[in-house]
């Protein structure tokens, strides 16, 4: 810990100067800075659950826990903590009392105990990935039970040198409890110096995500094809397959994983070549439309549900895949690229069952957009099969709510 302290303190001017700068582009921009740096006074509340989720993924699951375990225990208040504005927008929108946001304060020693203490939770919640040493240690310090649920380790973590190996060695031993995903992470968390006996593997509560699924209206007037979440570079060579299919009835909707990248995406896109219409200009879908860009927040789920069939971003290149478990409840087809690292036990079921389609390369994409555009049985056969794995996950979520509730009460 204390070369991890160090560490810390040697590079606390990039720290604060990557704050500043991310808070200045942000429109919470001063109090994102004051409480990532921990200098905005906290307002404690009694009988607080403490959830920390670090981007819009984990927020959505954290959101999922909040709403089961306020209907076991309605006399809980929740403190949901995030890293990003995007994911602090999902909390707010919540627009529940009993429900507070904070930007989660750089992992100091004395900002982290000062916080510690200030919150002083009945149980402090880490969604998935993230392990931050100075949090873990006040929470033992604090007699605060501490726990990672949905765990996993992405291989950025797991290829750390030997000392950045040893910080995380230490701070999982200051952890309660450890609920992992899958098999497959539970053997990462103990090679990564994980104590055996605080280790269960629970399932993953992204299947619980879909329980209640809203019937939405389309936002557009035409039959599309969805590529969702998708990533740099990954743009363009979709939709170069597309045009490849010479599709004039389907539309090409496109969702970027960070909307604010439309400028990166329309300067690959030759557009004297192809029709686009831009979702944030408020530009119209036309009958020659080939490709709309969605460049907007919270309507990806609307996306999903009206569309054909799904390409999942973030698989074409070296990113590890975006979640494809979200198409899945709404019955869809969904493709996805080679690089799928970071969702290695739901692509395997998946794929196994028949519910899921892989390509090696994006050149495979216009022979499969051809089969599934022909084919309304193959599309229905894929998506039934991916919703009965969705539907037969259901006992998740209570199974997490059991552990979290044990230790509550402890």
């Amino acid at each position: 810990m204390i070369k991890y302290n160090l560490l810390l303190y040697l590079i606390s001017p990039y720290l604060l100067f990557s704050v500043i700068f991310d808070g200045i582009r942000k429109k919470s921009g001063f109090k994102f800075i004051l409480q990532r740096l921990g200098l905005l006074p906290i307002k404690r509340l009694s009988n607080t659950i403490w959830l920390h989720a670090a981007s819009i993924g984990e927020t959505k699951l954290a959101i999922v826990l909040y709403k089961k375990l306020k209907s076991l225990d309605s006399s809980y208040n929740f403190l949901i903590t995030t890293n990003t504005e995007s994911s602090s927008r999902l909390v707010k929108e919540l627009n529940d009392k009993k429900v507070e946001h904070l930007y989660l304060p750089i992992d100091w020693f004395l900002t982290m105990k000062r916080f510690c203490s200030a919150i002083s939770p009945k149980i402090c919640i880490i969604i998935e990935t993230e392990i931050w040493p100075n949090l873990l240690r006040q929470c033992k310090q604090n007699n605060i039970p501490s726990i990672i649920v949905n765990a996993r380790l992405s291989k950025k973590t797991t290829n750390k040198p030997g000392f950045i190996k040893d910080v995380y060695k230490n701070a999982l031993q200051s952890l309660t409890m450890i609920l992992c995903k899958s098999d497959l992470e539970k053997e990462k968390y103990l090679e990564l110096g994980a104590i055996e006996n605080k280790i269960e593997v629970t399932g993953n509560l992204k299947f619980s995500e879909y329980e209640d699924i809203p019937n939405t209206e389309n936002l557009i007037n035409r039959k599309y094809v969805l590529a969702a979440s998708t990533h740099n570079d990954e743009e363009i060579k979709i939709i170069r397959e597309w045009l490849k299919l010479r599709e004039r009835k389907l539309l090409l909707v496109i969702v970027p994983r960070h909307p604010e990248r439309l400028g990166e995406i329309l300067s690959q896109i030759p557009l004297l070549a192809v029709k686009v219409s831009i979702r944030s200009r408020n530009e119209k879908v036309k009958d020659n439309t080939q490709v709309y860009i969605a460049d907007t927040y919270g309507e990806l789920n609307q996306w999903i549900q009206h569309s054909e069939f799904i390409f999942m971003g973030g698989s074409l290149i070296d990113h590890g895949g975006q979640n494809f478990l979200e198409a899945a409840p709404y019955g869809k087809t969904v493709i996805v690229g080679p690089f799928m690292y970071n969702f290695i036990s739901e692509t395997e079921e998946f794929l196994k069952k028949n519910a899921l389609l892989m390509i090696k390369e994006a050149s495979m994409l216009k022979s499969v957009f051809e089969k599934l555009i022909r084919s309304r049985n193959k599309r229905e056969l894929f998506g039934n099969n991916a919703k009965k794995i969705i539907e037969s996950k259901k006992s998740i979520l209570g199974d997490y709510c059991k552990h979290i509730q044990s230790l509550v009460k402890e």
